[in-house]
């Protein structure tokens, strides 16, 4: 027996004071989700940030289910690389939460998270003959096309992104051709939307073919380091909702990957 479905997701905001009332914070984005057939999918794959070179901390990830009566956590049945692995029956709002740990500004045993950098360039000014690039660090879980919906007037260059960060650890941004870099250093927050806003911007002349791009941490170590090629941009247009076909065969459900990143 062969079972059609359609699937239909989308990013929503999270309620910050909701989670906080629960001791818990938002560790990936909140995916809204319908299907139109529940029983067709019996698993959610959502995306997480953590560094897995080591075990997680007992607890320390779960997935929250919200509805209009409330909401529930879901304890994972696997975490993977990259992925926290739930059960579910039916459909509104999921997204990972993280246990909410209270901690000294000055401990040194901060768990890194995986990281990404996004470079996007923005249209020159023939006026002033500058051109601002804009760079983003952002959990590895945030996808591109979320930050490419709000920078429609700038252009993604891709690189090579990933990199380790740690969280309200402030971090700087070198380059060379730059004639001016704002911020002087800035923390790295985790923010799960719904805005995007730039870490860093850097000014450079229009004639400026290649940067090379460093981000320090405040010990002066190189978490991320590229020379980036500005006439490489990929057009990148946001897309807010997916569909997609599901099914069972012979009562055997296959499993779907919500996003992959």
């Amino acid at each position: 027996m062969v079972q059609e479905a359609e699937l239909l997701y989308r990013t929503v905001q999270w309620d910050e004071s909701l989670l906080r009332s629960a001791d818990k914070m938002a560790a990936g984005l909140l995916f809204d989700i319908k299907c139109s057939e529940d029983a067709a999918v019996c698993q959610l794959h959502l995306p997480h940030c953590e560094v897995m070179d080591a075990p997680l901390p007992e607890g320390l990830l779960s997935v929250v289910h919200i509805t209009d009566d409330g909401m529930n956590f879901l304890e994972p049945l696997e975490i993977t690389d990259t992925h926290v692995v739930v059960t579910v029956s039916h459909f509104s709002a999921f997204g990972i939460v993280r246990k909410f740990i209270k901690r000294l500004l000055s401990s040194n045993d901060m768990r890194p998270i995986s990281g990404q950098v996004l470079l996007f360039l923005g249209q020159p000014n023939p006026k002033t003959q500058r051109q601002k690039l804009n760079v983003f660090l952002l959990p590895r879980n945030i996808h591109l096309d979320e930050v490419s919906a709000q920078q429609r007037y700038s252009e993604n260059i891709q690189v090579p992104a990933k990199c380790e960060l740690i969280e309200d650890q402030s971090y700087t941004l070198h380059c060379p051709q730059a004639i001016k870099i704002q911020p002087k250093s800035a923390k790295f927050n985790m923010e799960f939307g719904p805005n995007y806003f730039p870490t860093f911007e850097v000014r450079l002349p229009t004639t400026t073919e290649e940067v090379t791009l460093t981000v320090n941490d405040r010990g002066q170590l190189v978490v991320w380091e590229h020379d980036v090629d500005l006439n490489g941009k990929t057009s990148s247009q946001g897309c807010r909702n997916v569909f997609l076909t599901l099914f069972t065969i012979d009562g055997e459900f296959f499993n779907i990957l919500l996003i992959s990143v």
